[in-house]
């Protein structure tokens, strides 16, 4: 009989920094032609969507995705979703260094983190390096700015950013973090996140509401907090230094 619309369904596969190989281009391609409509869409948090998908057909799909290095794991739901990065990250002739390499530990950090799934709402993760925001690393619940300080790697961060119903720029957590230190500065927001948002009310429970119900001084409080709680457990090392 004629397929039912609940017999469909959508595959959203994470491009992180929107890099892709030969290989992975190829594997999405597959996927296009054997699951889906031949075509995927391209997302603007660097995913690809494929539409129209068997439900049954889901698990090939992803093994095919994995066989290339490729996961939707988080891509979707309560969940840090995939971290984009600047499109011209390491071919800029502004940026100060390639933030391509800090990105990718980022998304291996948090890809089956243990809160990374259990989260009130999603939670975006964008990096730039450029000094115009191309990856508008400002609407993001973090966003990271490279930046060079007496010859030192390190990022601007900002924290709560987001658009729909309340659109807010970020608001600066450091004026520069040294690069070493954005994993521990990453998982402290994230648990302030998970210990103390809004699990019920889905229209207000990004970080940015958050930080409005506690006002900037109580999040701050909050956020010392746990960073000092991460900083006690030996913080989280960078697993290795791209400078």
């Amino acid at each position: 009989g004629q397929r039912q619309p609940e017999d469909l369904h959508m595959l959203r596969v994470k491009m992180p920094q929107g890099v892709l190989t030969a290989e992975q281009l190829h594997a999405l391609a597959d996927i296009a032609d054997r699951y889906s409509r031949g075509f995927g869409h391209i997302t603007t948090r660097q995913n690809m969507q494929f539409h129209f998908m068997k439900v049954h057909d889901s698990e090939l799909a992803q093994r095919r995705a994995a066989e290339a290095g490729l996961t939707s794991r988080e891509a979707c739901g309560n969940s840090v979703r995939n971290i984009t990065a600047c499109a011209y990250a390491g071919v800029s002739a502004t940026e100060p260094f390639d933030v391509t390499p800090y990105s990718e530990m980022m998304t291996r950090y948090f890809l089956r983190h243990k809160l990374a799934a259990s989260l009130p709402r999603k939670f975006k993760i964008a990096f730039e390096g450029c000094p115009e925001d191309h990856i508008k690393a400002t609407i993001n619940d973090i966003g990271l700015l490279g930046r060079m300080q007496n010859g030192q790697r390190g990022f601007k961060m900002l924290v709560g950013g987001g658009t729909a119903i309340m659109p807010v720029s970020g608001m600066v957590l450091f004026d520069f973090l040294p690069a070493g230190e954005i994993l521990t500065a990453a998982e402290a927001v994230v648990r302030v996140f998970h210990n103390l948002g809004d699990y019920k009310h889905k229209h207000k429970n990004r970080i940015k509401f958050l930080i409005k119900q506690l006002g900037w001084e109580k999040f701050k409080a909050a956020y010392d907090a746990e960073l000092a709680g991460v900083r006690a457990e030996g913080g989280v090392a960078l697993p290795f230094d791209p400078a």
